[in-house]
Formats: C-alpha cells, structure tokens, sequence
C-alpha cells in the first residue's frame, strides 16, 4: 500500500508540474494561490496521513526518493493547507528536516525531476534560519547548473522566488507574518514591515467571522 499512497501523493500535488517547464509554471498560481480549494481536496484526500506521518509511521518511506518527497509533501506542504493560519501549519517543519538532510547526505535527491528536487527542498525555504536559507538557494543553484537546457530558466526562477524569503530573514531573523500566530512579539521594524503589505506567505493569522 505504501507504493501506492507515496505515487498518489506525488501525482495530486505534482501533476502537470512534470511534463514541461511551461506546465511546472502554470501550477504555481494552483501551488501557491489555490486557497480554500486546494485545503478541502487535500484534507478529503490526504487530512489522515497527516498526523500519522508525524507520528513517524511512514518513516520506511525516506529510503526511496519519491517516498522522501511524500514525506516532505506531507510534513512540510500539507500542513500548511490542513492548518492554514494556526501554529499547526508549522508542526512538521522539524522532521522534514530530519528527512531532507538525511537525503540529501545519502544522495537519494539527485534522480528526481528538477520539480520534484524544488519541492523536495522546500524545508530549506521555510526555515527561519539565514543559514538554512542560503543553503536552500545553494542546492538549487548547483541543480540549475547540471539541469537540462529547458528546465534551467525555471530553476533560475524558483531561486530569485527563494532570495527573497532569505532576504526577509536575514533581515529579521525569522518570518514577521507568522509573529501573531505563535504568539511572538513583533518590533517596531516587523510591524512597520507587515503594515506596508508584507507578503504572507498563505498564512498569517487565520481571520473567524
């Protein structure tokens, strides 16, 4: 079963993001702008697996590549949809890095799709740590230079995309959107940063009626 669950994973978030460079750019506005849609299908689809990702069932899974993107699918993007706007958006940030590392030291990354290798490394894009930043743009920019002819110019795209989350925290130390639902306290510079539109990344605090 665990073949077939990591492929249907893979598959859902994936897609058409395979076939082309122009298919992987039509995706993002479904990536990264779905909204409310998007968080119903995977919480129809995928809410159960979850937590018990988290609860670390499907550690077996890291030994394949695709088996490692699910996990990162699962821990590091799926949370985010699941619990948009509430500190649980960020509760699998840890293991997936745990995951990716360990990946990454065993080069279990290098045969996936350009695709599936940014999304295998999004921890490093999350993370409220300059250091993991850069080390994010770093293993994207050494895949641009080996990727195909055709796949470069999207690469070169997702690392000015990925610069400017580092610039955000090297500028703060952390992300100033995700201040109100941690219960962090924002500076006089975040809330003047937040104020003048501040891009939020999908989350933020989650709005009740």
């Amino acid at each position: 079963m665990s073949r077939e669950q990591i492929a249907e994973i893979v598959e859902f978030w994936l897609g058409p993001g395979l076939e082309s460079p122009e298919g992987a750019s039509d995706r993002r506005e479904w990536w990264y702008r779905g909204g409310e849609a998007v968080d119903e299908e995977i919480r129809a689809r995928f809410g159960d697996l979850v937590p018990r990702a988290r609860n670390g069932e499907f550690a077996h899974w890291r030994e394949t590549p695709d088996g490692a993107l699910a996990m990162i699918l699962l821990l590091d993007q799926f949370t985010r949809h699941l619990y948009r706007g509430t500190p649980e958006a960020y509760c699998g940030d840890a293991l997936s890095f745990e995951i990716v590392d360990r990946v990454i030291d065993e080069g279990r990354d290098l045969p996936l799709h350009p695709v599936a290798r940014i999304w295998l490394y999004h921890p490093f894009h999350h993370a409220e740590s300059v250091v993991e930043q850069n080390r994010g743009i770093a293993l994207l920019e050494a895949m641009r230079d080996g990727a195909p002819d055709e796949w470069r110019p999207y690469v070169v795209r997702s690392i000015e995309g990925w610069g400017r989350h580092r610039d955000i925290v090297a500028r703060f130390g952390r992300f100033p959107h995700r201040n109100e639902v941690l219960g962090r306290s924002s500076s006089e510079e975040e809330r003047a940063f937040l104020a003048a539109g501040a891009e939020a990344f999908g989350q933020g605090q989650r709005k009740t009626a």
